[in-house]
């Protein structure tokens, strides 16, 4: 029953990252209008409140074992102020439509990342994450598999995406892939597997051209690096055999060009010193083109500074025509929410930060890196439920944070397939 219990709370999780808004109504000739019952989303949650409630039961019929996840509450109470308070704000939104609609996504963010502590209760923590990573690795890989396909097969125009999800989307989900890969590498070895599929992630994310989600990648690997205390020998190991993969693919693989191309136009002419925008407009000067961001910005912080305390309201930034969202979290928080809802989100980082010391030689470094890579990405492409991972993520390293796992410096020289029992001394 165990077994069963954390393969579902994985695989919801996982499946909860990946899916987004994506409905059974695509599956139409026609789209119709959107139909919350439709959307694979809303059962995804539903599944987890069924797993958290079995949680609740466990907590109140036995008492914790070594090895188990814990909850947080500090974190929980921290995201339940901060979701209730933008909740709060569509009270004096200026349009009640899509204050609505964004009750319901916050809604669900509440119920899933705190949905998320309660299932995981009275489960062995090395367990769930195992559970977790082993299907967003299988479901990134595939999605990667298909990327390629698509490139090769010239389907995949000027920027590498899937499934009509947008290039940032795309280099969001390769950064999962690498650190997916990294997590399986750190506790059980088969370097010659998992860091070749790692840097087949970062390849592809920089075939996206996605110059924010490539950023938010590079440090999502450096803080698993950090935060896992990798030895230099297994970080030398990790360059060299990521080095020798990235150089096989530039070099003798059909993708080398495309790789070489989507550098030199995404990241040095267009981040550097570009000379035509967008669909051939005129240059400014050698400014970094932002792909129209900084209108969306501007455009958020005037909207900010007019309402500075508590924002416009749930949404407004849409309900007043000023775009879908701001692209960036910050100010989509800012502008909607004012300083006080900044404050709230704040203060659901820096609890966070507190918990992560405290059980600092508990945490795991990909699930931490993972967080890191969204809070990042989160900058420059979505809105608040596109940064969902952010929170359950949070919610993940937090509970997961136990003693008693085996450490890479610990570990034998040829790692065991499985990672050691909870509860047992390296």
């Amino acid at each position: 029953m165990s077994f069963v219990r954390r393969t579902g709370l994985g695989f919801i999780a996982a499946i909860y990252v990946l899916a987004g808004r994506w409905g059974f109504h695509r599956l139409a000739e026609a789209v119709p209008e959107v139909n919350p019952f439709l959307e694979l989303r809303l059962w995804i949650v539903t599944g987890g409140l069924v797993l958290a409630s079995v949680g609740l039961l466990l907590r109140a019929t036995r008492e914790a074992r070594p090895g188990e996840t814990r909850f947080d509450p500090p974190l929980v109470a921290a995201m339940m102020g901060f979701f209730g308070y933008l909740a709060a704000s569509a009270v004096w939104a200026p349009n009640t439509t899509f204050a609505l609609l964004k009750v319901y996504d916050l809604g669900l963010l509440l119920v899933m990342s705190v949905g998320f502590g309660l299932a995981a209760l009275r489960q062995p923590a090395p367990r769930v994450l195992d559970a977790f990573w082993g299907i967003i690795v299988l479901a990134t890989g595939v999605l990667a598999l298909t990327g390629v396909r698509q490139l090769l097969g010239g389907g995949g125009g000027a920027r590498l995406a899937v499934m009509g999800g947008g290039p940032n989307i795309f280099a969001r989900l390769m950064g999962l892939l690498a650190l997916g890969a990294l997590y399986f590498w750190y506790w059980r070895g088969q370097a010659w597997l998992w860091i070749p599929l790692a840097a087949t992630g970062v390849i592809l994310a920089l075939l996206t051209g996605s110059r924010g989600g490539t950023v938010a990648i590079l440090a999502g690997v450096i803080t698993c690096l950090v935060v896992g205390r990798v030895p230099m020998r297994r970080l030398l190991l990790l360059t060299l055999l990521a080095t020798v993969a990235v150089t096989a693919v530039t070099l003798f693989s059909p993708l080398g060009e495309a790789l070489t191309r989507s550098v030199e136009e995404r990241f040095l002419r267009l981040t550097l010193n570009y000379e035509t925008g967008a669909g051939g407009a005129p240059g400014s000067g050698g400014q970094v083109y932002l792909s129209g961001r900084e209108i969306l910005y501007a455009s958020a912080i005037q909207l900010g500074r007019d309402h500075p305390v508590t924002g416009a309201g749930l949404a407004a930034f849409p309900g007043l025509g000023l775009g879908v969202y701001p692209h960036n979290l910050f100010l989509e928080v800012f502008c909607e929410g004012g300083t006080v809802g900044l404050l709230f989100f704040a203060s659901v980082v820096v609890t966070f930060l507190r918990s992560a010391f405290l059980r600092r030689h508990g945490l795991d470094g990909a699930t931490v890196g993972a967080a890191v890579l969204v809070l990042l990405g989160s900058q420059s492409s979505g809105d608040l439920y596109d940064s969902r991972a952010l929170f359950l993520l949070m919610v993940m390293a937090s509970c997961t944070a136990v003693a008693g796992r085996r450490t890479p410096s610990a570990a034998p020289q040829h790692a065991p397939l499985l990672p050691a029992m909870p509860g047992t001394n390296p």
